[in-house]
């Protein structure tokens, strides 16, 4: 047996005993050590729908494999897509399991939100090299997305937002040039209808996940650029002001990626590749490790996340 999270109601889990899953022949099995915690999942721990699972950020070790496994033998150190990781054993498949190269610690290792964060970089469009482009949202995908703009993309200049001042430090820290909370904005960063060429920017990327910050985001953009949704924006719909929208011509696109499997691991490898290597500075992330047993507690401390943490982890092993 096994110990494995379900929901019971709104805001509410437990840890129960399950069977350890069996793989078959095209599939491992692996002993789950961390699973990230993700504001996608924020809002259905809130309705609290009667035994539903979550987690989908693991990493962990390959316990057995199926006698199809050609890639993967028992003991390797691997992040792997899955739905419902937060338990002490999932099953993974070949082709969106990866192996987490050596200089990559356990808690930097969970490869799904860097393979959103790299799917949606690659969905920009950057207007020209050296350019400044900013970014709204500094949470954990929100400051993956200042690294990869400053260091992979070729932007020259990065201006965070966020509502948090220590996510605004953390901005700074992790690259960004310039940070502000939303009233704090220069006018020069704001296309307003009277300066929407002179003002702003040709490249806002939004991770702020509210109506708030999608609003922020659209005044920020100047006319003929470029919007990039990257947060999931779960819990009901958005009003945006799409007046504007329309006036600047703004191409508003989301970045949230939806790809085959082969997508998915070309993607997977490309993230490891540019992180082994050092081309993509995001290690060494400050991270808070909770028991399984504190899920909930988790989820409550996702939006202020007290201590300055920037990215939460469930110990599942």
């Amino acid at each position: 047996m096994m110990k494995q999270l379900i929901t019971v109601g709104p805001r509410k889990t437990k840890v129960v005993d399950a069977p350890i899953p069996t793989p078959n022949d095209d599939q491992m099995l692996i002993k789950v050590k961390y699973c990230g915690i993700c504001m996608s999942e924020h809002y259905d721990w809130t309705e609290g729908q009667v035994g539903r699972e979550f987690g989908h950020e693991p990493m962990g070790y390959v316990e057995a494999v199926g006698k199809n496994i050609t890639k993967f033998k028992v003991g390797d150190r691997v992040s792997f897509l899955c739905g419902n990781a937060f338990s002490e054993y999932a099953l993974a498949n070949e082709l969106t399991t990866f192996r987490v190269p050596e200089n990559i610690s356990d808690e930097d290792a969970p490869i799904e939100p860097l393979i959103c964060l790299l799917s949606a970089a690659n969905k920009l469009r950057i207007p020209v090299l050296g350019d400044a482009a900013a970014v709204v949202g500094t949470g954990y995908m929100g400051l993956g997305m200042v690294t990869l703009l400053k260091q992979v993309k070729g932007i020259g200049k990065v201006v965070a937002v966020d509502i948090r001042k220590e996510a605004r430090e953390n901005a700074l820290k992790f690259g960004a040039d310039e940070a502000y909370a939303p009233e704090e904005l220069p006018q020069e960063y704001i296309a307003d209808s009277e300066h929407m060429y002179s003002r702003g920017f040709k490249l806002v990327s939004e991770w702020g996940e509210t109506e708030e910050s999608l609003d922020v985001a659209i005044k920020m953009t100047q006319a003929r650029g470029m919007l990039g949704i990257g947060a999931y924006h779960t819990g009901g719909k958005r009003s945006v002001d799409v007046q504007m929208l329309n006036a600047k011509a703004i191409d508003a696109l989301s970045t949230h990626p939806r790809h085959t499997s082969e997508e998915f691991h070309q993607l997977g490898e490309n993230v490891y590749t540019l992180l082994s290597k050092g081309i993509w500075k995001y290690t060494n992330v400050p991270h808070k490790i909770y028991n399984l047993d504190e899920f909930d507690l988790a989820h409550e401390e996702i939006l202020g996340k007290p201590g300055n943490f920037v990215k939460g982890l469930i110990k599942c092993s």
